[in-house]
C-alpha cells in the first residue's frame, strides 16, 4: 500500500498518469440522514455499499497520480487506501485543502474494488460522493474531537482568520473560516458582513453561484453595499449572464458615481451585451486575443443567430434556421461551455493524462482526459449551467433522476464522460493558422487536435457529408457559418469527420461512434457503385499521383492529366451538384495551377469551372464569354476554395474582364469567411483587392 502511495511522488517531464476508468455507477441520491455507517472492516470487495455511510480520517500526507491517494482510518484504528478522481489540478486546489492530515470524510455508499496492482482501496468517482465533515460536528467520533484548546472560538475570531487566509490567497480555507464564523452566534449585520468576504473566496474559486448567494442577489434590500453589488455583477459576467450583470452594474454606478472599477466592468458588460444580441465582434482582437492568451480562453459572449432546435427526422434533435441566410453569413459565434488547452506535443514539463474506460473500450488521452475533469468540476461548482450541458445526447445512459441531495449537486462523472464522448469537438488554437498551413502544404489532409471543448448549441448540429454548414475556431470561440443559401427551416448539418472519397467504409465506421450510419447522397452513391467502379477510381487516382510527378513538360504531363481527370469523371453517374466528386477537384485544382503557371487562360477559367463543378457547385461565366460570373448554388466548402476562387479573379484580369474579376474575389472572400471564421484577416493573407 505505501509503494502505491509514494510511487509517482518525484517530479517529472512529460509524465503520463494513466488509470482505469470502473464500469459506470450511479452516484448516492440518498440524503445523509437516511443513511447508516459501516466500519472498514465491513466492507465486501467490488462492491458498492448503498444506504451506507463511511467516516474517515486522513493519516498520511497525499500523493497525487491522476487522483488523489491518501491512507485514511475509521475509528476502530482500521487503515484503508482512498482514490479521489476528478479533483482540480494542485495549481487550482491543494490537495492539502482537500485531504490535509486530520482531515475527516464522509463517503457516500463507499465502492471497495482492488486497484491495477492488486492492492485494496476506496475508490471515488463521484465530486458529490465524499463530504468534508467538521471536526465538531455531532457526526464525528467522540476521539476525533479536537481538544478545548484547539477549538475555533467567536465569529469575530473566525472571520479575522478567514480574512488572514485572505491576504494570504488561502481562499480555500478562508471559505472555511468564514463557514464556520456563520454558525456561530453574530448579528444580522455582522453575517452580512462574513458573506460578502465569503463571497469574494468563492469568486476566486470560481464557486460563482455561491459568490452570488452571498451578496443577496438578486434582493440586495434597501440599501445594497458597493461591495455586494460589484460581487454580484463579477459572479453574473462569468457565469455569462450579461444582461442581468449590466443591470446590477448600471444600479451601482449610478449609486457610487465614483467607483471607477464598477465603469470599467459596465463597459465591457455592455460590449458582451452587444455581441450576444448582434453578432458583432472585433474579429481582429479575437485573433490578436488567441494569439497572446494561454489558454487561449477569450473574454467574448455567446451570439445565437437565426437558429432553433428541433427534432430531425431519424436523427434525435438537430438545429434549424428560423429565416433565409446567405453563404458565409454567421449563425453561431459560441464561446466553449468549456474547453480543455492541450499543449503542443514536445513541449517540456507536460503532464498526460490517460484514462480507459474497461466497460466502453474507450480511451481519452491530454485533453479529452482533463476536459471530463474541468467539466465535472464545473458542475459540481456552478450547478445553474449544468442543464443546458446535461441535456445533451447521452446515449443509451441511464442518468440519476435526482440533480440535488442535502442542498448539494450531484454530478454523474459517468453521464458527463458519455456526453463529451458524444459531443466533444477537437479544435486549432486558430482556424487562420491551420488554414495557412493547409495552403502551404497544398492539400487537404485532416489534422488532428488535441486540444478540445464543448460547446453546447453546436451540439445539436447533425453530420452530412453534403453538408450546409461549416465550423471554425479562435480560441475557444467556435464559430459556424453557413456555406450555401439557406431556406428558412432547413436543418443545418456540418462534417464530424473531413471528406476526401478515398475510403467510404472507413469513413461509416469513425461516425460509428456517433451510433450512427450517415444516408447522404454521397454515402449512398458510394454505396450504390460497384466494385468493380471503385477499384478502377483508385487505379485512376494512382495514375494521377505518377503524372504529377513526371519531370515531362507541362504540355504533356497536363495533357496526360486531362485525359485521367476526364476517364476519373466519367465513372460518376449522378449529377455533381448532387454527388461532389471528392476523388476530382483536387488533382483538377492542380492542373488549374499548371495552366495558369503556363499562362493558359482559358484553359485556366475552363479547369476553375470544373473544380466548383465538382465540388458541387453550380456557376455561370466561368469562360471567357460575354455573361458574367456568377454562383447560382453554392457546393462543399474546402479551405483551397479561397484559391479556386482566386484564379478565377487572376484569369479574368488578364481578360480585362474586370467586373467579373471583382466578384470573383467578393466569393473568395466569402469562402475565406467561411473557412477561417471571419474575413478581416483576408487582406494580410491574400493581398488587397486591386482596383
Amino acid at each position: 500500500m505505501m509503494a502505491l502511495m509514494t510511487r509517482g511522488q518525484h517530479k517529472q517531464e512529460n509524465m503520463v498518469h494513466s488509470s482505469f476508468i470502473p464500469p459506470a455507477y450511479l452516484p448516492c441520491i440518498t440524503p445523509v440522514a437516511q443513511l447508516t455507517p459501516i466500519a472498514i472492516r465491513d466492507l465486501r470487495l467490488e462492491k458498492h455499499h448503498r444506504g451506507r455511510y463511511l467516516l474517515l480520517r486522513v493519516i498520511t500526507p497525499h500523493n497525487r497520480m491522476t487522483g488523489i491517494l491518501v491512507l485514511v482510518e475509521d475509528d476502530h484504528d482500521d487503515v484503508v487506501l482512498l482514490q479521489l478522481y476528478q479533483q482540480e489540478d494542485e495549481e487550482i486546489h491543494e490537495a492539502a485543502d482537500i485531504v490535509g492530515i486530520g482531515a475527516i470524510l464522509l463517503v457516500k455508499e463507499p465502492f471497495f474494488k482492488i486497484t491495477a496492482s492488486g492492492e485494496y482501496s476506496l475508490r471515488v468517482d463521484h465530486l458529490s460522493d465524499v463530504i468534508h465533515v467538521d471536526k465538531n460536528d455531532p457526526m464525528t467520533p467522540e476521539i476525533w474531537h479536537p481538544r478545548i484548546s484547539e477549538a475555533e472560538g467567536s465569529a469575530e475570531l473566525l472571520k479575522s482568520k478567514g480574512d488572514y487566509a485572505m491576504g494570504e490567497r488561502k481562499y480555500w480555507q478562508a471559505i472555511q473560516k468564514y463557514s464556520n464564523a456563520l454558525l456561530q452566534e453574530a448579528t444580522l449585520e455582522r453575517i452580512k458582513v462574513i458573506k460578502r468576504n465569503r463571497s469574494l473566496a468563492y469568486l476566486k474559486t470560481k464557486q460563482f453561484d455561491a459568490a452570488l448567494s452571498d451578496t443577496g442577489f438578486p434582493s440586495f434590500g434597501p440599501d445594497p453595499t458597493e461591495k455586494a453589488l460589484f460581487r454580484a455583477a463579477e459572479a453574473l459576467y462569468f457565469l455569462e449572464r450579461f444582461n442581468e450583470c449590466r443591470v446590477v452594474l448600471e444600479t451601482l454606478c449610478a449609486a457610487f458615481p465614483d467607483n471607477r472599477q464598477g465603469l470599467i466592468v459596465l463597459a465591457r458588460t455592455r460590449g458582451r451585451c452587444r455581441e450576444e444580441s448582434t453578432g458583432d465582434y472585433d474579429f481582429n482582437l479575437l485573433q490578436r486575443e488567441a494569439k497572446k492568451l494561454r489558454p487561449p480562453h477569450l473574454d467574448h459572449a455567446t451570439y445565437i443567430g437565426p437558429v432553433e432546435i428541433r427534432e430531425a427526422a431519424g436523427k434525435g434533435r438537430g438545429l434549424f434556421v428560423t429565416e433565409a441566410v446567405k453563404a458565409g453569413n454567421l449563425l453561431l459565434c459560441e464561446k466553449a461551455f468549456s474547453h480543455a488547452y492541450a499543449l503542443d506535443s514536445g513541449s517540456g514539463n507536460s503532464k498526460i493524462t490517460f484514462l480507459m474506460n474497461s466497460e466502453t473500450n474507450q480511451g481519452f488521452m491530454g485533453g479529452q482526459a482533463d476536459l471530463i475533469k474541468l467539466l465535472v468540476q464545473k458542475l459540481y461548482r456552478n450547478s445553474s449551467v449544468a442543464p443546458a450541458f446535461v441535456t445533451l445526447h447521452h446515449g443509451s445512459y441511464d442518468a440519476a433522476s435526482t440533480l440535488a441531495v442535502d442542498g448539494k449537486p450531484i454530478v454523474d462523472t459517468f453521464l458527463v464522460e458519455r456526453i463529451m464522448s458524444f459531443n466533444v469537438f477537437g479544435c486549432p488554437l486558430s482556424s487562420l493558422n491551420t488554414h495557412k498551413d493547409i495552403t502551404v502544404k497544398q492539400s487537404e489532409k485532416p489534422k488532428v487536435y488535441h486540444s478540445c471543448g464543448i460547446w453546447t448549441q453546436a451540439s445539436y448540429i447533425n453530420h452530412s457529408c453534403t453538408s450546409n454548414a461549416s465550423r471554425s475556431f479562435i480560441g475557444d470561440m467556435m464559430i459556424v457559418r453557413a456555406t450555401q443559401d439557406l431556406e428558412p427551416g432547413t436543418e443545418i448539418t456540418f462534417w464530424y469527420q473531413t471528406r476526401d472519397g478515398y475510403d467510404p467504409k472507413g469513413m461509416q465506421e469513425k461516425l460509428g461512434s456517433w451510433q450512427f450510419t450517415c444516408t447522404c447522397a454521397i454515402c449512398q452513391d458510394e454505396k450504390d457503385t460497384k466494385a468493380a467502379v471503385v477499384k478502377k477510381r483508385r487505379e485512376i487516382v494512382d495514375k494521377l499521383k505518377t503524372a504529377f510527378q513526371l519531370s515531362a513538360s507541362h504540355d504533356i504531363k497536363s495533357k496526360k492529366v486531362e485525359r485521367l481527370l476526364n476517364a476519373l469523371n466519367d465513372t460518376y453517374t449522378r449529377p455533381a451538384d448532387e454527388v461532389p466528386r471528392l476523388l476530382l477537384w483536387d488533382p483538377q485544382l492542380a492542373l488549374t495551377r499548371m495552366y495558369m503557371a503556363e499562362k493558359k487562360v482559358d484553359k485556366a477559367l475552363e479547369s476553375v469551372q470544373k473544380v466548383l463543378i465538382q465540388l458541387g457547385f453550380i456557376i455561370a461565366g466561368a469562360d471567357s464569354t460575354s455573361m458574367g460570373f456568377r454562383v447560382v448554388k453554392w457546393g462543399l466548402v474546402v479551405d483551397h476554395l479561397i484559391e479556386v476562387f482566386l484564379h478565377a479573379r487572376s484569369a479574368f484580369e488578364v481578360i480585362k474582364a474586370w467586373e467579373d474579376s471583382k466578384i470573383a474575389e467578393e466569393y473568395a472572400r466569402i469562402a475565406y469567411k467561411i473557412v477561417v471564421g471571419e474575413d478581416t484577416s483576408f487582406e494580410s493573407s491574400y493581398g488587397r483587392r486591386e482596383n
